[in-house]
């Protein structure tokens, strides 16, 4: 891929992760949360691991402030003259959210701490204050569990990084292995929502790939050697 990339492809990246998280986190996380779920899956990991809500502090602030850290080294790494990386992870989660957001939308499973057939958890959406207007707004959903956004995000990133330091992207792949016992212990995701997040993880970063490569075909090309006689 190449190193660096024009405004437009900047432009269409960041308008496109905008646009399609604020449908997931403004509109589809108050849609599963405002519909009744219908069952469970039957995860015989969720009988190993104990449950404790004390992990909400992996699961939330600590993956809140990972989040924040990758962003601030992606797009450092972009004005030091790297568009890939910020790009690679932008594009992949654009085609990661999108996927999830249909899978959240198709499958009405319940979280295993909220009950089957009951009222849903919101009887009207979560709203954000912007001072002179409301928009709809729930960054944290209940029933989100097909399949491990937490888990997607960090894969991406991984797949993305390549570039970085090998003991940073060893912290990154640290903190999710944390993190991926702390959302079971929570219950904030089955197994297999976290093992679905692999193969998904891996399709997105494939397909962001071949995005930027046809988003500037000119740069990655491998010129020929010159062959002297």
């Amino acid at each position: 891929m190449a190193l660096k990339y024009g405004p437009w492809t900047w432009a269409a990246v960041l308008t496109s992760f905008a646009i399609i998280h604020y449908l997931l986190f403004g509109i589809v996380h108050n849609i599963v949360d405002m519909r009744m779920c219908l069952g469970y899956s039957p995860d015989p990991v969720l009988k190993i691991v104990p449950f404790d809500e004390r992990w909400a502090f992996v699961t939330r602030d600590l993956y809140m402030w990972a989040l924040a850290v990758a962003t601030f080294l992606v797009f450092y790494q972009a004005f030091q003259g790297l568009h890939t990386t910020a790009l690679r992870w932008g594009v992949a989660l654009c085609i990661h959210t999108s996927m999830r957001m249909v899978t959240l939308l198709l499958i009405p499973l319940c979280r295993p701490t909220v009950q089957a057939l009951a009222p849903p958890p919101l009887s009207h959406p979560a709203m954000i204050n912007l001072h002179f207007f409301s928009v709809p707004w729930r960054v944290f959903a209940l029933n989100d569990v097909v399949y491990s956004g937490h888990t997607s995000v960090f894969l991406l990133l991984l797949l993305a990084s390549g570039t970085w330091r090998p003991i940073v992207r060893y912290c990154f792949a640290g903190f999710l292995l944390v993190m991926i016992y702390g959302m079971l212990a929570m219950r904030d995701h089955y197994l297999i929502d976290i093992l679905l997040a692999f193969p998904m993880s891996f399709f997105a970063d494939s397909m962001a790939v071949k995005i930027l490569r046809l988003a500037n075909p000119a740069r990655h090309e491998i010129k020929p050697l010159a062959v002297s006689n």
